[in-house]
């Protein structure tokens, strides 16, 4: 009997000791939202500062391949980051950025368990395939400033899906507080 309300009373304690501990921390944790952090609702940065390229293109694969397990994964994906060399320009009062292409066997990024396919074999599916696409079916992103949008402008393809950038692309960056800036995107293909 004395062991029950021992244990009823540690279990007592240990509750209010984490309501207390839980408090703490939420009120802890709120502050931060409040002290030393800039008000980006106004901001009028509206940078990009830097721009990645990379290709993708689907493979099938096969896991285990001569076993009891075998197993045929189809439409997988392999990325293909490029290398990058990238120069500041200005044209017609826009900046942005020049960005000239390049690519290796490390350029490909294989996901997911290792099957029959190797990064070799990859990377001459992925040659075949540049050779025909060239710069019309890259995926493309860039960093722009914290809270800002961007926009396309003149037939330019959305960022982050597929796009062609055969020719000189233009983008609008707007602000949180509406004031804008148009870069180019110009890419070059050493390859």
């Amino acid at each position: 009997m004395i062991l029950l309300i021992v244990n009823k009373k540690t279990n007592t304690m240990k509750r209010y000791f984490n309501i207390l501990v839980g408090c703490l921390l939420i009120f802890s944790m709120n502050s931060c939202l409040y002290h030393n952090l800039e008000d980006l609702e106004n901001s009028s940065d509206k940078k990009m500062t830097n721009v990645d390229y990379s290709y993708r293109f689907l493979y099938n694969d096969t896991i285990q391949k001569g076993t009891a397990n075998q197993e045929i994964l189809e439409g997988r994906v392999c990325e293909v980051i490029f290398s990058k060399s990238i120069e500041n320009v200005e044209e017609n009062g826009i900046t942005g950025f020049k960005t000239t292409l390049t690519h290796t066997l490390n350029s490909i990024q294989k996901a997911g368990p290792s099957g029959s396919v190797t990064k070799e074999m990859l990377y001459k599916m992925f040659e075949e395939q540049i050779a025909q696409d060239g710069l019309s079916k890259l995926w493309v992103y860039v960093c722009i400033s914290d809270a800002a949008i961007i926009s396309p402008l003149e037939g330019a393809p959305t960022l982050g899906a597929p796009g062609d950038f055969t020719k000189d692309r233009y983008y609008r960056v707007t602000a949180a507080d509406g004031s804008t800036q148009d870069y180019i995107l110009k890419t070059v293909k050493a390859f």
